[in-house]
């Protein structure tokens, strides 16, 4: 058999978890002994065989081993200088480096004057045994007559393991619950643990060493209990583990005088309350470390390796030296992240060193964390007593307040432009699409308009709607409330229906100004804006005073209503003069604007370029949404400065960076944090462009933060470092102290960009008073720390708001928008992923009954914007809560991941695995398959940009980035690029070759998204294939040819496998009719599926076209969980009396009453087109001839029916099966009993497939 060698120690698998450096490097001052080291250095190496370790991983080996070499065979660098006065150490220690990377000697001792420069191997010795071989080498007694050799004891110690009482011993660690527990790993990081240690070292006051011996318990413990208190505080933690390096020689008489490495980590649990004193802490863990010592054998185990990793992250060890500079480490190899080391020498004195990993943590940062810990220790030993809440951890820098600096005097943007205008009329002012206005134009006719706003009743303090289009007159309009001394309020026409409700109601405008023929169905007075642009000129125009109300901007709201967030004409001006001047935003330069105009994130851009004499290029939406679009935008338009999300830029650069895709002098990003990828896609541009990172929340005016990136440097730091003009900013914590750099605090904002607040007062604590100053300070619910060198890193959120591709939301207006669907009880928002991967994923709890999960999310895009659906939405019992009471938000997460696991379905062709490589690129997720939706799976409208623009550049595919937000699929979309994208057929699950194939027909709706629970039941087992209706619709259609149009749209390798056709209700109509069809073209129909449908019946109130849209009307509320109600029932069938379909709908899209409550669910033009289709499809399918088919035909019916066995015989020369399940029309759609019987019918056609060859 052959010898892999010995095992390493418990220990030195502890060590290798931190990937060591190969040596321990260490100076050891020996006094007058030098002639003697070389002579003592060989009796120490023949007494001790740990420093005749090799370690090796042989083959066949699971881990490293090790493997004690010949005394003969050991190689020893040994060298003494001939001056050591010519010798400097840094040069000594630098050619010993470099002689052991060249040679790797098992142990290299170079004597330099009375220093001896030491190198062993990091697993061969430990610090004491270093502490020991420097007493040899003075020739200082052991007094040990033969140490226990390594080998034995990693025998004797890897034997234990297996022992009678190893089970005993494993138990009380897990008995510890190690692995529910955090550590302490500080929060500002700059990196991944390397393995690479840096060091700081500070001697400490011998009063403070005094105290510190002085103390109630053991210094060790003491010592623990205060590098503990500290970090919990940095890290906001109160429980955690945390490492003691403890020493088994002091436990065993046996292993005094042993050498190799015996120091191990041994986890303490940490648990501190709000009555937590130094003290306690301490008497806490002594009890702890006593027992643990008596355990310490076990800690070892493989099994338990996991669980006390964390105690990894920090540590604290003690030691007893001769003298303080008797050994000096250059290198410290140790297991743990971030140890700190006391040395106490006879003498009285202690040092503290701090031993970091160099990849986690900066040097700056240690030696202000070090002198944070000396100064906090020296105030805990004061009052040991003292609650540790209660104890400061500033520095004393960290209470210096900042100078105010000299500052411009801000400007008034009205006046700006009137200047231009008088000085630079033919001067471009504003460009969007092929529409160009000069300064002179854009004066002028913002004056007009705000001469009709003042007709209109807008004035100081009043607020204006502005209900307008992405485009120039929107940007005018702004101009103009500013010019009639009104506030401006955004609107989208494109906005859910009931939330712009809900704005308008909260907002109260005095106006609407709106497009010519697109009033908004308000009771708010209305201004259209080609009668706005009629009317004289303004005369008389003030300028604004600061605290004149400039715009209003609504945010996502905790409530589940929007806030209003108001910004004054002072606090504006100050930033659009501040930002201008601190960026140094180009006089006449040409602005780009693509952000949405809701937001404040384009007023970095817009109010600049009109104070500096620019233009200002508003892009259009589908510019801002086709990176190629937008590339030939930029070159046909080079823009100077743009500001834009970081993922949306990352998305517009498509799949590589061009300098003139970038600006030619300023890019601003803002909104969320800049991602390391979209850094180096910058520094590869080399555009020569400044970069800033900029942020701030609505409630401050844009931004009141900033950092010029520099992208020549190794490492490119965002954190923010610059305040923007007269602002100031405090990081608290919950009881609104100061935090210390290192710690997470809430980013709090005092000065002149500090908004009004919101509509209505509903600020609570959000706005306040600063104590300091008295001024205005808002508290922006944003966790921040301040690092070593000042800057501010941004953390997330101390609240529920998050934010998707650079637009805030709250989860709670989410949950609300959930909560009051009808059937929902209870609900839970999560973010799921970060940057570019992030996404809603909801959880809903409902009652017996209530509608399906599945068409929740369609229901929420009636009342909010697309950024903040949910991916998906799952139903659940409860949701789970943690043991104290919490919602168990990563449970949830982690059942969520499950459920979106599913059978990987691959690609059939090379054009399928390109798409499919290019989506999970964009997606960053390799178990993509072709059938997965784009937009379950993490994708929003950002990620399709950039799949579309790699589809064209890899591919050479040109096609518009709609057709993926229509073809949700990989499958889908490439046959939509085969057909050229209006084609009936969908692939809504490929579950392979050999599985059973159901193309689902579509009804009355013209959509195949009412068989989604019947699609959830059938849980991947099945392939399921759609029809939807075709974008020409049904009206005037021969059915003949919409019937070829179906079956020529399906792909043609479906002939190979057996069909079956499900219709439920009138869509059994249209299945049928397919099947001769079909079978005309060659495909096989196995069976046709019929779900609660009398193919004998006739429309009901065929001449009735009243009732027949009252019935439609009805079924379409019932769909969106807004049911209609008798009374409106009733008053629809006296209102709409006598007149055909179409003029009815025309008739009830302008009845108040009818409008009210179908104003909520959509549209007047979606609900025409939807009441429209929906009636040509009814009664085209009803007036047709059924035929007579040769296949079988599986019939189910619930309880509305009667036998309708009889009926479907009639059409079908095969077996008719009936089954009946008790329960309603809808509900036989989720029903699992149907999902099982279609499973096992389909199964002998599966079994058929895999047969074939």
């Amino acid at each position: 058999m052959m010898d892999l060698g010995l095992n390493l120690s418990p220990q030195q698998k502890q060590l290798a978890q931190a990937n060591p450096q190969p040596y321990r490097w260490a100076w050891l001052q020996l006094g007058g002994a030098g002639e003697h080291t070389w002579t003592r250095l060989q009796d120490y190496l023949h007494a001790h065989q740990a420093l005749h370790m090799r370690y090796e991983r042989p083959q066949g080996a699971t881990g490293l081993r090790q493997r004690r070499a010949a005394t003969g065979a050991l190689t020893l660098s040994w060298r003494r200088a001939a001056d050591e006065r010519l010798t400097s150490a840094d040069q000594w220690l630098a050619d010993a480096r470099a002689h052991c990377a060249a040679e790797q000697p098992d142990l290299l001792a170079w004597l330099l004057g009375e220093r001896l420069l030491l190198a062993l191997p990091a697993y061969s010795a430990d610090l004491r045994s270093v502490a020991q071989l420097r007493d040899a080498l003075l020739g200082v007694p052991s007094g040990v007559e033969e140490p226990m050799q390594y080998e034995d004891y990693v025998l004797w110690i890897n034997g234990l393991q297996q022992d009678e009482d190893a089970e005993q011993g494993t138990q009380f660690w897990r008995n510890l619950g190690l692995h529910a527990l955090p550590g302490l790993r500080l929060v500002e990081r700059y990196g991944v643990a390397s393995g690479e240690r840096g060091e700081q070292r500070r001697v400490l006051p011998e009063p403070v060493i005094s105290a510190l011996l002085a103390a109630e318990g053991d210094p060790q413990t003491t010592l623990l209990a205060a590098w503990a208190a500290l970090l919990a505080r940095l890290n906001g933690q109160r429980q955690a583990q945390v490492g003691i390096v403890h020493d088994p020689r002091d436990d065993y008489k046996e292993l005094q005088g042993a050498c190799g490495v015996f120091e191990q980590v041994l986890p303490m649990v940490v648990q501190l309350s709000e009555h937590s004193t130094l003290g306690s802490l301490s008497r806490q863990l002594s009890r702890q470390l006593e027992q643990a010592v008596a355990w310490q054998e076990y800690v070892g185990q493989a099994q338990l390796l996991p669980d006390c990793r964390a105690s990894l992250q920090a540590a604290v060890q003690v030691s007893r030296v001769e003298g303080l500079e008797a050994v000096q480490w250059v290198s410290c190899e140790t297991p743990v992240e971030l140890l700190l080391h006391l040395s106490l020498d006879s003498s009285g004195r202690g040092q503290l060193a701090l031993v970091y990993d160099a990849g986690l943590y900066r040097q700056a940062q240690m030696q202000r964390l070090l002198s944070r810990f000396a100064q906090w220790l020296e105030r805990l030993l004061l009052a040991p007593q003292q609650v540790l809440d209660a104890v400061d951890a500033l520095l004393d820098d960290e209470r210096v307040a900042p100078e105010t600096p000299t500052l411009p005097a801000d400007l008034d943007i009205v006046a700006a432009v009137r200047r231009h205008a008088r000085e630079h009329p033919e001067r471009a002012a504003l460009r969007f699409a092929r529409q160009s206005f000069t300064y002179a134009q854009l004066d002028a006719l913002s004056d007009q308009v705000a001469a009709s706003l003042r007709q209109h009743g807008a004035g100081r303090d009043q607020r204006v709607g502005l209900y307008l289009p992405r485009g120039a007159e929107m940007l005018v309009a702004m101009l103009a409330c500013f010019k009639a001394g009104a506030a401006y309020l955004p609107l989208d026409p494109q906005q859910p229906p009931m939330r712009l409700a809900s704005i308008l109601q909260d907002a109260q405008p005095c106006v609407l100004l709106h497009a010519p023929d697109a009033a908004p169905d308000s009771d708010v007075p209305c201004l259209d804006w080609a009668t706005a642009v009629q009317a004289p000129p303004i005369e008389g125009v003030e300028a604004a005073a600061a605290d004149d109300l400039a715009y209003v901007l609504y945010t996502s709201g905790t409530s589940g209503r929007p806030k209003g967030v108001q910004i004054e004409q002072g606090q504006l001006r100050h930033y659009t003069t501040q930002v201008t001047h601190a960026l140094q935003l180009p006089e006449g330069g040409h602005y780009g604007l693509v952000s949405s105009l809701l937001a404040d994130l384009g007023n970095t851009v817009l109010f600049p370029a009109w104070l500096q004499g620019g233009c200002v290029h508003l892009l259009e939406q589908s510019v801002v949404t086709d990176a190629q679009a937008f590339a030939e935008a930029m070159r046909e338009h080079p823009l100077d400065v743009l500001k834009i999300v970081p993922s949306h830029l990352l998305a517009l650069l498509g799949g590589h960076t061009e300098a003139q895709s970038l600006p030619r002098q300023v890019l601003v990003l803002g909104g969320e944090p800049v991602s390391d990828t979209l850094l180096e896609r910058l520094q590869q541009a080399r555009s020569g462009c400044r970069v800033y990172n900029h942020y701030g929340p609505t409630e401050t005016t844009v931004g009141v933060l900033w950092r010029a990136l520099d992208l020549n440097g190794q490492r490119t730091d965002s954190a923010l470092n610059q305040v923007l003009g007269d602002n100031r900013i405090a990081l608290l914590d919950e009881q609104g102290r100061a935090v210390p750099s290192g710690q997470a605090g809430e980013l709090c904002i005092t000065g002149a960009s500090v908004g009004r607040g919101y509509l209505g007062g509903v600020e609570g604590s959000t706005f306040g008073v600063d104590p300091q100053d008295g001024r205005r300070r808002y508290r922006s619910g944003d966790l921040a720390l301040r690092q070593a060198d000042g800057a501010l890193r941004l953390l997330g959120r101390n609240d529920q708001q998050v934010k998707i591709r650079g637009l805030r939301l709250e989860l709670g207006e989410v949950e609300q928008a959930l909560r009051s669907e009808p059937g929902v009880e209870q609900a839970a928002v999560l973010l799921d992923g970060e940057g570019d991967h992030a996404r809603l994923l909801a959880f809903v709890v409902t009652t017996d009954g209530a509608g399906q999960v599945e068409s929740l999310r369609d229901s929420l895009a009636l009342r909010l914007p697309d950024y903040m659906l949910p991916s998906a939405v799952f139903a659940l019992r409860t949701l789970p809560l943690t043991d104290n009471g919490k919602l168990d938000r990563q449970g949830l997460l982690a059942l969520a991941r499950q459920r979106l696991q599913h059978t990987r379905v691959p690609p059939r062709d090379a054009q399928e695995a390109a798409v499919l490589q290019i989506w999970s690129e964009v997606l960053d997720n390799t178990e993509l398959g072709v059938t997965d939706n784009f937009f379950t799976v993490g994708g929003h409208s950002l990620a399709a940009i950039k799949v579309v623009s790699l589809l064209r550049e890899r591919l050479g595919l040109d096609l518009p980035t709609k057709l993926l937000f229509e073809r949700h699929t990989v499958r889908a979309l490439v046959e939509g690029l085969q057909d050229g994208g209006d084609t009936p057929f969908q692939v809504l699950h490929d579950a392979g070759e050999h599985a059973p194939c159901v193309l689902l027909v579509h009804g009355a709706q013209g959509h195949v998204h009412t068989y989604q629970p019947l699609v959830e039941r059938l849980g991947g087992r099945v392939s399921l294939y759609g029809l939807s209706a075709p974008e020409q619709g049904w009206d005037d259609r021969d059915m003949t040819a919409l019937l070829d149009q179906y079956v020529l749209s399906l792909p043609a390798h479906l002939k190979s496998r057996p069909l079956v056709l499900l219709g439920w209700s009138v869509a059994s109509r249209l299945a049928l009719l397919l099947v001769p069809v079909l079978q005309a073209q060659g495909f096989e129909v196995a069976a046709l599926a019929v779900i609660d449908h009398d193919p004998q019946r006739s429309l009901a109130g065929e001449d009735d076209e009243v009732g027949q849209l009252t019935a439609d009307v009805a079924w379409y509320c019932r769909q969106q969980g807004h049911p209609m109600g008798e009374a409106l029932h009733e008053h629809l069938d006296r209102t709409l009396a006598g007149l055909s379909y179409p003029d009815a709908v025309a008739r009830l899209l302008q009845d108040p009453q009818a409008r009210e409550h179908l104003g909520a669910l959509a549209d007047e033009h979606h609900l025409r087109a939807v009441l429209t289709a929906q009636r040509a499809i009814k009664t085209q399918l009803y007036q047709q001839r059924l035929p007579q088919v040769d296949v079988p035909v599986w019939l189910w019916r619930g309880n509305a029916h009667g036998d309708l066995s009889a009926q479907w015989q009639a059409h079908t020369s095969a077996q008719v099966q009936q089954w009946t399940l008790d329960v309603g029309h809808r509900a036989l759609l989720d029903e699992t009993r149907l999902a099982e019987r279609l499973v096992a019918l389909l199964a002998p056609f599966a079994a058929r497939m895999e047969s074939m060859p």
